[in-house]
């Protein structure tokens, strides 16, 4: 969310990796689960679930301080858009970022060049954008959700739904089967599940519209998305002032399944995205929701139940609104407080590291053992962190500071500063 919220390498080419950039859409769509040395980073968070983890291992503890700016790019207006990276129907490897003003671009990953523009109007993405099919999914500000071919640009369909949309969209294989379903929320009391490209029932359709429930306002919150040990596919945002809840809703139905207010007072909503972990891992059977609100406090919550695992105090109410990253039993996650890592079982604090403030979230990757988390300060550096230690590994050249949060594929870190320039970093000679 915003505050208000070779030529081509070789191993962008080839099938292996097509389908490496299906399977890291999200569950229930085709391609391989098993892990690739390197992987596309498709949509906010690389998956469905938002765990902000790829298995992918050309970069780790061992070579990350050796990153070095492989090329940029300039947008010429402000840009706060986490990017997505995906291998088209070519085999070219994208990164796709857009502005606030409207404009939407695709940029050879190897290269940096402009692949193609489109406009989106006047009022451009603040969310990130989804790539899967080879489409391209992005909700603009002024409310319309546009789905683009990823390789050329050319518009597929799109549907206008009357609202603010501060949050990047959520692609996800629909419970019955039909094909892609977009899941998202907008500022105005509303959360959709959109039927997407290729859908049987028809692209660009409002599948549900969950609105006013115990007094929904709205969300700035990115969703997530994931399925509850009574087998319920769920998703799971949070809400704006002054609800200042969590909820989740039955995607096959647009149901609330279950409601957590964590604050009530002004200011302290719950703005940053959920991560879900499914039952029975890390030893919780219902499975796990981690968030965080305004207040300053990170909750887990229980998937299934609604019920709070544990919650901690990660600084004063504030701008906390950081997306985590679920890395074994391992939570990352930036607050105006720094970066933490904490026990997904417990709670407890693993490591603290980084004062000031961490609007974005974190992105790991890396063999286990050697991961490392890729995460911007808001007025500081792009840092590459050791996971076991928190330990600072690398940092950017500059520090021009960010808002919008990192994507890391086929062993280059993607990121878009506060000056909104996109930034391709790799290690020598690849």
């Amino acid at each position: 969310m915003t505050l208000r919220g070779l030529a081509e390498r070789r191993w962008w080419l080839g099938g292996a990796v097509a389908l490496a950039a299906l399977a890291a859409v999200g569950p229930g769509l085709p391609g391989t689960a098993t892990a690739q040395s390197g992987m596309d980073w498709p949509q906010f968070r690389f998956n469905a679930a938002r765990t902000g983890v790829t298995p992918e291992s050309l970069l780790g503890t061992t070579n990350v301080s050796q990153l070095t700016t492989r090329w940029t790019a300039a947008f010429g207006a402000v840009s706060e858009t986490s990017p997505a990276v995906a291998t088209d129907s070519s085999g070219t490897g994208l990164v796709y970022a857009g502005t606030l003003a409207g404009s939407f671009s695709a940029f050879n990953a190897g290269t940096g060049a402009p692949v193609w523009t489109d406009s989106l109007g006047t009022r451009g993405p603040a969310g990130s954008p989804a790539v899967s099919r080879n489409r391209v999914y992005v909700a603009s500000s002024a409310g319309v959700l546009y789905v683009l071919n990823a390789t050329t640009g050319a518009h597929v369909c799109s549907v206008n739904l009357r609202s603010v949309i501060d949050v990047s969209p959520d692609v996800v294989s629909a419970p019955d089967g039909s094909g892609p379903l977009v899941l998202l929320g907008g500022l105005s009391h509303k959360e959709w599940a959109v039927f997407g490209a290729g859908n049987k029932h028809g692209e660009c359709k409002i599948d549900w519209t969950f609105d006013s429930v115990d007094g929904f306002p709205g969300t700035w919150s990115s969703p997530a998305f994931g399925t509850d040990a009574l087998g319920r596919p769920v998703v799971v945002f949070g809400s704006k002032d002054t609800d200042d809840s969590v909820y989740s809703v039955d995607v096959t139905t647009g149901a609330l399944v279950w409601k957590y207010q964590t604050a009530t007072v002004k200011e302290q909503d719950v703005g940053g995205g959920p991560v879900i972990s499914a039952p029975g891992t890390n030893g919780l059977a219902d499975g796990a929701v981690y968030i965080e609100g305004k207040d300053g406090v990170v909750y887990a919550l229980d998937l299934t139940t609604g019920t709070k695992l544990w919650s901690f105090t990660v600084g004063a109410p504030g701008l906390s609104a950081s997306s985590g990253a679920l890395a074994g039993n391992a939570l990352v996650i930036g607050s105006d407080n720094g970066v933490y890592a904490l026990n997904a079982t417990t709670g407890a604090m693993l490591w603290h590291v980084l004062k000031g403030t961490m609007v974005a979230s974190p992105a790991v990757c890396g063999p286990v053992g050697q991961q490392v988390a890729f995460i911007g300060g808001a007025k500081g550096n792009l840092y590459a962190l050791s996971l076991a230690t928190g330990a600072t590994l690398w940092k950017s050249p500059t520090a021009l500071g960010y808002f919008a949060s990192p994507a890391v594929s086929q062993g280059q870190v993607f990121a878009v500063d506060r000056s909104s320039v996109l930034t391709a970093y790799s290690l020598p000679g690849t």
